[in-house]
């Protein structure tokens, strides 16, 4: 991952609106779009953000790939971890 503050990704990627709340990531997952790009990430706090993936706009198949693959990864993590964030199995 890659770690940076989000206003700093809103300017190099040409973000002009609100970054989207992004639930189906995560529970602090967001989605900022800009221009060419939008980019997936985890709010890290106090403004920094770690960088999850950025998707051309394009490409509606890796969207709906990686949507798929972070609802395959939260069930397994929710699977094995009690809400304490302690493994179970």
């Amino acid at each position: 991952m890659t770690e940076v503050e989000s206003d700093i990704l809103s300017d190099v990627i040409g973000c002009m609106e609100y970054h989207k709340s992004a639930p189906q990531f995560g529970e602090r997952a967001w989605i900022a779009e800009g221009e060419e790009f939008e980019v997936v990430y985890w709010d890290a706090g106090n403004g920094w953000c770690d960088i999850l993936c950025v998707l051309p706009k394009e490409c509606k198949v890796c969207k709906e790939r990686l949507v798929k693959f972070y609802r395959e990864l939260q069930t397994a993590v929710n699977e094995r971890y009690d809400e304490n964030m302690c493994r179970i199995d």
